[in-house]
């Protein structure tokens, strides 16, 4: 990845949506420190009270050591003394100022991995560019014509990718972050990106991010998320969550995500689905609690369905009018990690960014969900009770399902 790449995603990290493995790996003061192991018993004993630290900066960085040989090898700089080169990259003081926040809230140093990340953009982009004699300039134009043509389409995350590509392409050797404040409302600001590239030439890059720096919640103007990715961002509470009309709803649930999330050590989760007839199709509501990314704890809560008689393992997201109210609040103990809800979703997410991760069967889901009426509430219950694992207990109250997992 380069650091041009990391200039875009160093504002997502701000916002706590990318790059969540640099977490510091903090230990809350409440935490005694581990005592001397000698069993793979007790190593677990403790994990199960008090959970295992985040993935660190700079454990992570060590990681991107073998990637640099690789890549400089397969350049044939690895023996010549060539480095990756250097793109500048400064925040404002709206950012810089929410960066020190998260920096003290949960370790994470973003100017730390900033000045870690490789180059990639300066060397391999001249290279591609040089080699084949590629005006720059022209490239550029043609790059960020069609990414403001995504966007205007609604395809956000399309143009911000375009975006990346341009920079990437054209190498930049500086970028200027900051935040302008919107005239509909001064406690907002719109992040750009004021980009100088080895041409000569300049560009103000508009990343899709709007923050409120009072109350911490971080969107885009489009309501499919920061850069289009599907998450805003309450950054005060160190929260992500999906929104509604995220571009993951086109494409619903299948078994082969979770199976695939079951083999990539950065999902540690545990999952329940509840499957029932309504309303002429099949239905299934599905809940998983656990942490992502290696550096969040939380909860996601989803309804979808699909025609009778459909095979294999995939269902539609619910439609507008199909989606239910829910709320969601995953504890370890007595703490409460994270809290989200009402609110009327087709699939709610709650992750807190937290130094701490805990074991997924440690966590206790607290879950409510709404229905329409009282054939779904009768459907959904009794799929509840037919569930093999039988660990979720509810109530009912008129129309509302109250669950603990």
């Amino acid at each position: 990845m380069s650091k041009i790449i990391s200039a875009l995603m160093s504002v997502l990290l701000l916002l706590q949506t990318a790059f969540p493995a640099m977490l510091g790996a903090k230990t809350p003061a409440d935490v005694p420190e581990a005592p001397d192991m000698t069993s793979v018993a007790d190593y677990m004993n403790y994990v199960q009270e008090y959970g295992a630290p985040a993935l660190d900066t700079a454990t992570f960085l060590k990681t991107l050591r073998p990637l640099r040989v690789l890549r400089l090898g397969l350049t044939g700089r690895l023996f010549s003394g060539e480095t990756d080169g250097s793109t500048e990259i400064t925040l404002d003081e709206d950012l810089t100022r929410m960066t020190d926040y998260i920096l003290e809230n949960t370790g994470l140093d973003i100017a730390v991995f900033l000045d870690a990340m490789p180059n990639f953009g300066t060397p391999l982009g001249a290279l591609a560019t040089e080699a084949l004699h590629i005006d720059t300039v022209a490239l550029r134009q043609k790059i960020l014509s069609t990414a403001d043509k995504a966007r205007a389409e609604g395809s956000n995350g399309i143009s911000s990718l375009l975006y990346i590509f341009a920079m990437f392409f054209t190498v930049a050797e500086k970028i200027e972050i900051y935040g302008v404040r919107r005239e509909e409302n001064p406690d907002e600001i719109t992040v750009l990106m004021d980009v100088t590239y080895r041409d000569g030439n300049t560009e103000t890059v508009d990343p899709d991010i709007i923050v409120n720096t009072k109350t911490g919640h971080a969107y885009n103007l489009y309501g499919t998320g920061l850069a289009g990715s599907g998450f805003e961002v309450d950054i005060f509470d160190l929260t992500v969550y999906t929104v509604v009309n995220s571009w993951q709803r086109k494409f619903g649930f299948g078994l082969l995500y979770d199976a695939i999330s079951a083999t990539n050590p950065a999902f540690n989760y545990v999952t329940r689905r509840f499957k029932f007839d309504y309303a002429g199709k099949e239905w299934m509501l599905q809940i998983w609690k656990g942490n992502y990314a290696l550096v969040t704890n939380g909860g996601e809560i989803g309804i979808y369905n699909r025609a009778p008689g459909s095979k294999g393992g995939f269902y539609q997201a619910a439609g507008d009018d199909e989606m239910l109210t829910f709320t969601m609040d995953v504890y370890h103990g007595d703490t409460l990690l994270v809290s989200k809800g009402p609110v009327s979703h087709w699939w709610l997410t709650a992750f807190k960014m937290s130094p701490t991760l805990y074991l997924p069967d440690t966590l206790t889901m607290h879950f409510s969900v709404t229905v329409k009426d009282e054939a779904q509430l009768k459907a959904l219950t009794a799929a509840i009770d037919a569930e093999a694992a039988h660990d979720v207990a509810y109530t009912v109250d008129g129309l509302t399902v109250n669950a603990v997992w």
